[in-house]
């Protein structure tokens, strides 16, 4: 099984990039040509269509999980079954505490990893994906 675990912020992200990739582009053109005065916009407005691609790959790439049988993997790491024990926790949240993009949600689930030998949390991720796919995740995990 593979999925993200960060699938919404990346979808939302992705459908900002374009504008803010456009805008970068024209900002560096304009300074670039004498047209335009304002710089201190930051690392953004000039370099954005280089940053924020590279941004994204990275988000994307760091939270990439496949779960086999015997392991999961979250981006580079490799966490094997015999020596760790993974869990998802759900858990509820008060409306003060919820994040933006998904207020109307009360419960949320962290993926949490833990030594079996020493019981020491490894990974406590917070996972930001759809509560069919954690479904899948569990149903994954427990056989």
């Amino acid at each position: 099984m593979k999925i993200n675990l960060l699938k919404h912020t990346l979808i939302f992200y992705s459908i900002l990039a374009p504008f803010i990739i456009f805008g970068s582009i024209y900002n560096l053109l304009g300074i670039i040509s004498g047209t335009s005065t304002v710089i201190s916009f930051g690392a953004f407005a000039l370099f954005g269509f280089v940053l924020l691609p590279a941004l994204l790959v990275s988000t994307y790439r760091q939270n990439r999980c496949t779960i086999s049988d015997d392991r999961i993997s979250i981006g580079k790491k490799d966490y094997v079954f015999n020596s760790y024990a993974v869990s998802i926790v759900e858990k509820y949240l008060p409306i003060k505490e919820r994040p933006l993009f998904s207020l109307f949600r009360k419960q949320y689930a962290n993926l949490i990893i833990r030594e079996k030998s020493g019981g020491q949390i490894v990974l406590n991720k917070d996972l930001d994906i759809s509560v069919q796919t954690i479904k899948k995740m569990k149903a994954f995990l427990s056989v």
